[in-house]
């Protein structure tokens, strides 16, 4: 009985402390995971052509697009490292898309990127680029659109 008594407290001790790793454990995996779901919201593109995007205008090159959040979009340019950042108008239609891409409208001013596309799965997210006085005037605007598929 009293090497029983010795070894309870070691023992309850051991138990407390698996059950504080196992615990941490699950909190890490959880958050690697909402990290890999940020992941689906994050591709890269070539984009061949110069361009603007809420009146700032974009050399030919690489870029990398995130969607930050429901209404923050940020692009990256690879080359040159430069940041912008864009408040977006975000759809969502059950629409089966599994490709990401760029929505970009050509006018006599050149190429405008008018809409990102993130699809997963059975779902289409449009993050509309474009302030609301652009988006009235493309509409009206008899241009071209051209799609570029992103990584």
């Amino acid at each position: 009985m009293k090497i029983r008594a010795a070894v309870s407290p070691v023992m309850n001790k051991l138990k407390a402390r698996a059950a504080f790793f196992a615990v941490a454990i699950v909190v890490t995996l959880g958050m690697l995971n909402a990290r890999n779901i940020n992941a689906q919201d994050a591709s890269q593109v070539n984009i061949p052509f110069a361009f603007a995007a809420n009146q700032k205008s974009f050399p030919a090159g690489h870029y990398r697009v995130i969607r930050e959040s429901d209404n923050h979009l940020t692009v990256l340019s690879m080359e040159s490292g430069v940041v912008s950042e864009f408040l977006v108008r975000t759809t969502r239609t059950l629409q089966p898309s599994g490709k990401n891409s760029l929505v970009f409208l050509r006018d006599e001013r050149g190429y405008h990127l008018m809409t990102v596309r993130f699809g997963h799965g059975g779902t289409q997210t449009d993050l509309t680029v474009q302030p609301k006085t652009e988006r009235d005037i493309a509409k009206t605007i008899t241009g071209t659109s051209t799609e570029v598929g992103m990584n």
